[in-house]
């Protein structure tokens, strides 16, 4: 797949001032997410060990039932050449668990575990999760369908991850969602569109992985057009069970276009 074209800097720049919301004293959530990704790649440079980042320890693997969320899955198909290559590099370090294509997606709200009968805070019946459901499709089918460009690679201190450039859609469908969530969100960290490529399996010193990273930090990886969000369901007793899809939320067909998803500057790293 050939490499998604960058604009220039002037283009990048007049489709900025075109995309902000007309209100400007509100909040703007692409612009907040790039300071974002700024600020968690200048953190990794600092960091002398990474940190176990495992979801999937022996609680996980020993909940009462499959763990629900709502997402967007990323096709295959929309990486370029460039994911393989930053794969493999990333398989050189004995720290790093990468997670299969299948495995890919950008987590917008979790659900919680299903079961017949929650009794705890992160639990849903359900029952609760098809009111979920219900309650959320007139508001999301109202949200149109929007472009995604994924990269450059950033990392947490726990995991490797690919930049999302959205125009800041999905932190708005995140907020809307929140409305109806049976579990409240948490709230030691602010929500981030993220697509995971791997954990860390371990504490361990960090090496020279930043520096290896950023070879790809100024580099696209991938582009999709996003017309559903799902609401899947996965096994917790597999490491990397396949998605089961139990909703689809079709957005809106008039697509984008007044946000334009913009990559930060990489001379402003």
């Amino acid at each position: 797949m050939p490499r998604p074209v960058i604009p220039g800097r002037e283009q990048i720049q007049a489709l900025t001032r075109s995309a902000r919301h007309p209100l400007w004293w509100l909040p703007d959530p692409a612009a907040q997410q790039d300071e974002a990704y700024r600020r968690v790649w200048q953190n990794l440079r600092t960091l002398e060990c990474v940190e176990d980042g495992r979801h999937d320890e022996a609680r996980w693997r020993h909940l009462p039932g499959d763990f629900a969320m709502c997402c967007v899955r990323a096709p295959s198909s929309c990486f370029t050449s460039d994911l393989g290559d930053l794969r493999a590099a990333l398989e050189s370090f004995p720290f790093v668990r990468l997670h299969p294509d299948s495995s890919l997606h950008i987590p917008i709200l979790e659900l919680g575990i299903v079961r017949d009968e929650p009794s705890e805070r992160d639990e849903i019946s359900r029952n609760r999760l098809g009111e979920f459901i219900t309650q959320a499709q007139r508001p999301l089918v109202d949200f149109p369908r929007f472009p995604v460009f994924l990269g450059p690679v950033n990392s947490f201190a726990d995991a490797v991850f690919l930049d999302v450039h959205d125009g800041g859609w999905l932190s708005r469908i995140h907020r809307r969602l929140i409305d109806f969530g049976p579990v409240p969100p948490s709230t030691k960290f602010p929500y981030l569109p993220h697509l995971t490529l791997g954990h860390y399996d371990r504490a361990a010193p960090i090496g020279n992985l930043p520096a290896v990273l950023a070879e790809w930090r100024d580099l696209p990886i991938g582009e999709f057009l996003i017309e559903h969000v799902d609401v899947v369901t996965v096994d917790t007793n597999a490491a990397f069970p396949p998605f089961q899809v139990v909703h689809e939320f079709a957005l809106g067909t008039t697509r984008a276009t007044g946000t334009f998803p913009t990559r930060p500057d990489p001379l402003g790293d």
